[in-house]
């Protein structure tokens, strides 16, 4: 104890001799027009002691003799001052635009510095996407980039998700943004559940694969200007991914482990809890076999007894599902020299899903090595290898989705036990299965490994001149299993199981000539001469069994019928493409781009095609002198023109391959018939795009606005299988048929409003209105169809909005309004009809962060409005009254319309009851189409950095954080979520139908760097 007071002592008086040996300095802040600088930090170096300066720039601060200080601004470059006592200091602080020197990624990896770029691009930082907490990278970019829309298809682990930038560009093709890693073109596709989607929901896409942690940023590319090189590809856009590289100095290895865990919990739709299963009031017991009921439209629960006793009420939707969890970790370590870098990266993702025996694992193994082999020649390689498995339950509308029976059952069923006595499902109707059993009996594994291996070889033989040799693969086999046992409702129950295995190969090679040279004092060229190689080859191996011998055992050889089938696909692509970009005194840019590419899918006198862009940026404030001006400091107006090709269609489309026929093989003897589909010489898409324009910034790059307008039409659409006259021996044909048009605008808006020593808030705000039309289709075809049933269903008619809901609908005047019955119920129209749009009328997003001190409080904002949604949940539980709005069966209602036989406006109120709902609402898909709307919190993050208090010891940093994800706000929609699509990452967006319910997540994670 008395070394304890001794070494107190000595402690207290050296603090006293620091104190006293501090003093008391002052001093002002300009600008070099004179301008005081507001919010200046002014810190003692080495230390957190700081203040920052008021409204006329003035600061006071207490330092020790000899110190010096540190001056940074936003704007400015930063300063060191040395001081000595007694001394007022005038500092003057020299601008620096950021907005004449950020350096981003463009097409082909190439850097350039943002004010040369002549078209929109908008860039996400790696560390976003991280506290973004998504399974999915896609699902990591919602709510924060213009132009861009994202939609999650369920909330089951593994669940895809589509990243459309710019509105859908084409009919049948793939409409999803190409994904570019480090200048190599990936795979995002869905393989999808053989079953199709409509009756057994999807699959994850590959984007999924990716994992964030590698990531550094995230560039998007929305017009065809600023993807033209990638070819066809790259007409729905890019999102251009950069890696990290390594960390550390002098050789010394930095090393981060982050770990992360999620309570998640499904959001719910609500349903009616007060009337018990029977009909027209009449209690049916569903818990005594055979009293098979549908219907929940008995009695009161409250007040029914049976034998004397209290019927009890169950919730059967929440305690079907339970609390999800997920686990994330992230270990990596890296290093770099003078003449090399490197980073291995390893991380673990387990999701356990809210339905029962769902989960998602994903293994990711990224490593990077970059080295100077010569003083002009860099050679960088790196691999990445990722596992995922996926347990699903089947979604959609097959009966073997327990959601059929948990969103239908009544609450006074008792699922438990799952079997009777004999072994048969406990049933309460006989066309659907026991959840339970279900859970036990049926399930969807989908295994995939993948490799994604890079070379680039960079070499400089002068100093101008850069030659970029890059080859990159993306390999993968993808197994699908399914199995269902013996007794399944919504068959022949005699069990089935199927294999299907997809194998995978991509092989992309880049060579790139860039030349970089000052031609005289005021211009400056930038030039670029490639080839791309572009290969894709897959297969799929498909094997089905039917009629188990022995139950429960999934093996083929347990099943008595077996079909099988192989598909094998290769596709090539041949490109040439230039760039060239000319810079006149540093505020004009002119640029071209061109590209020669030739396809294997496509006729052979139309395998090669041309296309291209012209744009020009001028920053005005520099042809102004204004780039000094503190309030208005950068301006630029861009525009662009471009004409790009697409090639999209399947490959053999040309062609009129056998296939074998139904019922085929027959006593051993096989049998093969000429498909009936043909096709017409096909050429290339044409996307003609024209995007304008204007940038600027104020207050030294604290405030800045960005607003582009774009108009972009896609004509000689391919569409394969369009149905077509009989009498030309076919029944459809692949031609190039149609047109489609996207008008828009996007603004983005981001600004730092306040800047202290201890308080900075950013705020990024981003709108876009995009106008998604159809605008025709070829001669004789009325209409094509996206996704859903033939009625109701999701279309494409010329004339109209993209994405049309069709189907049955209420009978209506030419003026809208509805013609009701005598006794004043709507009636159904004949016929079939418009009944909604999926696309939304506009979307935005707010980005918020808030810096105190050590604490970041950061949230992500995302609005949707507008976009309709075919709920068919609601379609087929309006039949059995359990959706929440049939709690009220029983009230009357006054219908707005006009009596029909009279013309008169419409006073007679009517009841609601059991006749409405069965007969009425669940009859008219329109009942069914419900608004998209939303208003969300995608994610807000509290965390706190202790790196202040580590100094020098073996943890360099630590953060604590806890964030809640998918927090709705506003929706409008009866379902889960509105961000919903059955069809996943398809072109059927909108349609809605048992899908797994969305969750909401509470996420703990701690970040450290040794």
């Amino acid at each position: 104890m008395r070394k304890f007071f001794t070494w107190f002592l000595l402690l207290l008086s050296c603090s006293t001799i620091a104190f006293a040996q501090t003093h008391e300095i002052s001093g002002t802040v300009k600008d070099e027009t004179g301008d005081p600088v507001i919010g200046v930090t002014v810190r003692l170096k080495g230390t957190n002691i700081g203040v920052a300066t008021n409204l006329v720039g003035y600061f006071k601060i207490n330092v020790p003799a000899n110190a010096t200080l540190t001056i940074n601004a936003l704007g400015y470059e930063s300063k060191e001052v040395n001081v000595s006592e007694g001394q007022v200091f005038s500092i003057i602080l020299k601008s620096s635009n950021t907005a004449l020197t950020e350096v981003v990624v463009t097409a082909l990896g190439v850097k350039r510095e943002k004010r040369t770029l002549t078209y929109a691009t908008q860039e996400v930082s790696g560390a976003a996407l991280v506290d973004a907490k998504q399974d999915n990278l896609v699902n990591a970019l919602a709510g924060k980039v213009a132009g861009v829309q994202i939609t999650n298809s369920s909330g089951m682990p593994g669940s895809s998700a589509q990243v459309l930038i710019r509105g859908n560009s084409t009919l049948f093709g793939d409409n999803t943004a190409l994904i570019v890693i480090d200048g190599v073109p990936v795979d995002n596709s869905e393989a999808g559940n053989p079953g199709g989607p409509l009756g057994n929901g999807g699959t994850t896409n590959r984007g999924g694969d990716i994992d964030p942690n590698i990531i550094e940023t995230i560039n998007v590319l929305k017009g065809a200007a600023a993807t033209a090189l990638y070819g066809s590809a790259g007409s729905r856009g890019v999102v251009l991914i950069t890696t990290k590289n390594g960390a550390g100095k002098n050789g010394k290895p930095v090393i981060t482990f982050s770990s992360s865990y999620s309570f998640d919990s499904p959001i719910l739709p609500k349903f009616q809890d007060e009337y018990a299963q029977g009909f027209n009031g009449q209690y049916i017991n569903g818990n005594i076999e055979g009293n098979y009921s549908s219907y929940s439209w008995g009695p009161l629960i409250d007040t029914l007894k049976v034998n004397g006793q209290p019927v009890q009420k169950r919730n059967n939707v929440k305690d079907f599902f339970k609390t999800g969890h997920t686990t994330d970790n992230n270990f990596s370590i890296s290093g770099s020299t003078d003449k090399s870098n490197y980073l291995v990266s390893y991380s673990y993702l387990r999701t356990d899903g809210t339905e029962p025996t769902t989960n998602y694992i994903r293994n990711s193994f990224f490593t990077k090595y970059s080295s100077k082999l010569l003083d002009n020649l860099t050679l960088t390689t790196q691999f990445n290898f990722i596992t995922a498995d996926n347990h699903r339950l089947l979604e959609g509308n097959g009966l073997s989705n327990p959601l059929w029976t948990i969103y239908a059952a009544p609450i006074s069923w008792n699922p438990l036990p799952t079997t009777n006595p004999d072994g048969t499902q406990q049933l309460y109707r006989l066309s659907r299965n026991n959840p339970y059993w279900l859970l036990a009996n049926t399930g969807l594994q989908d295994n995939t490994d993948r490799v994604l291996p890079v070379v680039n070889l960079t070499y400089n033989p002068l100093k101008w001149l850069t030659i970029t040799e890059r080859l990159g693969a993306d390999m993968y086999i993808n197994n699908t299993d399914y199995h269902e046992n013996i007794g399944v409702v919504g068959g022949d129950g005699l069990g089935q199981l199927y294999t299907r295995e997809n194998q995978f190969m991509q092989f992309n090679n880049d060579l790139i000539i860039e030349a970089r040279k000052d031609l005289s004092k005021d211009f400056t060229i930038d030039a670029i001469l490639g080839n791309n190689i572009f290969s894709n080859y897959n297969n799929s191996n498909y094997v089905h069994g039917a009629d188990l011998s022995v139950p429960g055992f999934y093996n083929i050889s347990n099943t008595n019928n077996v079909t099988a089938s192989y598909a094998s696909y290769l596709k090539r692509k041949l490109g040439f493409y230039a760039q060239a970009n000319l810079e006149y005194k540093r505020m004009l840019t002119l640029a071209v781009t061109g590209r020669y590419d030739g396809t294997s899918v496509l006729s052979s006198d139309k395998q090669f095609y041309p296309y291209g862009s012209a744009s020009a940026g001028f920053i005005f404030t520099e042809a102004l002198g204004m780039s000094q001006n503190s309030i208005f400091d950068f301006g630029k107006v861009r525009v662009s023109y471009s004409v790009v090709g697409n090639d999209d269609v399947s490959p053999y489309s040309l062609s009129n391959p056998y296939f074998q026929a139904g019922g085929f093989p027959i006593n051993g003897q096989n049998g093969f018939q000429l498909t009936n589909t043909t096709a017409f010489p096909l050429r290339n898409e044409n996307i003609k795009e024209f995007e304008t324009g204007l940038e600027t910034k104020f207050f030294r790059n604290r405030l800045s606005l960005d607003i582009t307008y774009y108009s972009k039409t896609s004509s000689d659409l391919l569409s394969p299988s369009t149905p077509i006259a009989p009498s030309t021996g076919f029944v459809a044909a692949s031609i190039n048929s149609g047109s489609i048009r996207n008008r828009g605008i996007e603004i983005v808006l981001d600004g730092t409003p306040v800047k202290s020593r201890d308080f900075t808030l950013d705020i990024g705000l981003n709108f876009t209105q995009n106008k998604n039309e159809v605008l025709s289709l070829a001669p004789g075809i009325p209409y094509l169809q996206f996704g859903g049933f033939v009625n109701p269903g999701i279309f494409a008619y010329p004339n109209q909005a993209y994405g049309v809901i069709y189907g049955t609908h209420f009978l209506r005047n030419s003026s809208g309004q509805l013609l009701l019955s005598d006794s004043g119920y709507p009636q159904i129209a004949n016929g079939l009809g418009p009944i909604g749009n999926v696309t939304p009328k506009f979307i935005a997003g707010m980005t918020n962060t808030f810096m105190y001190k050590s604490f970041v409080l950061s949230f992500v904002l995302d609005w949707k409005h507008g976009g309709d949604i075919l709920n068919l949940d609601n379609h087929y539980l309006f039949v059995y009254g359990t959706p929440i709005v049939t709690e009220d069966r029983g009230s009357s209602k006054v219908f707005p319309g006009i009596i029909q036989s009279t013309g008169k406006v419409n006073t007679t109120p009517v009841v609601l009851n059991q006749n409405y709902y069965t007969n009425l609402l669940a009859a008219v898909d329109e009942s069914s189409v419900e608004d998209g709307s939303y208003i969300k919190i995608r994610d807000v993050s509290l965390s706190y950095n202790f790196g202040s208090f580590l100094t020098g010891k073996v943890i360099k940093k630590l953060t604590l954080s806890l964030t809640g994800t998918n927090f709705i706000l506003h929706k409008n929609y009866t379902g889960s979520d509105p961000e919903v699509s059955l069809d996943g990452s398809g072109n059927g967006q909108g349609f809605a139908n048992f899908v797994a319910p969305s969750n909401s997540s509470i996420i703990v994670g701690i970040k450290a760097t040794l």
